[in-house]
């Protein structure tokens, strides 16, 4: 099985992008997609997943606080199934709430006091974003395979 994963941190602007390992459980972020309406450009999505060859895609599922769908949820979920069917590549949907908000966390520790966020820290937090996921997506395989 390929071990390498994908992580997408959905978004109408923008999509983050992480890469990940599913034997060490590890990943990094690696660029964003930009994006019209939540559509990538096919043809930098095609040459991704060409480059990394993965055996899974991960897409965040933006829920609201109490669990339930919205219209990004309905959106991310659009996304990833349009993103298996157009590559054959399976696609794991994974409960993203205040991943954005960790990775804004994150980034404003690594900002000078007094300093504002740019849109460099912007785009860098949706493949920060997209890393958390990927690490959320791992913790809770380790916690369901530990639980069994």
């Amino acid at each position: 099985m390929n071990s390498r994963i994908l992580g997408f941190d959905f978004g109408l602007r923008r999509i983050g992008l992480a890469v990940g390992n599913s034997i060490t459980r590890t990943s990094q972020a690696l660029s964003t997609l930009p994006a019209k309406n939540g559509q990538p450009d096919p043809y930098k999505l095609h040459k991704i997943l060409q480059q990394w060859k993965p055996g899974l895609l991960v897409v965040g599922l933006p829920l609201t606080m109490d669990g339930m769908e919205n219209a990004m949820s309905i959106a991310a979920k659009k996304f990833g199934k349009n993103l298996s069917a157009q590559s054959g590549i399976p696609v794991h949907f994974v409960d993203e709430r205040l991943s954005t908000v960790s990775a804004d966390n994150l980034l404003r520790e690594s900002i000078a006091p007094g300093k504002k966020m740019t849109r460099k820290h912007r785009v860098a937090r949706d493949n920060l974003a997209a890393q958390l996921i990927l690490q959320t997506c791992f913790n809770d395989y380790q916690t369901m395979h530990n639980a069994i």
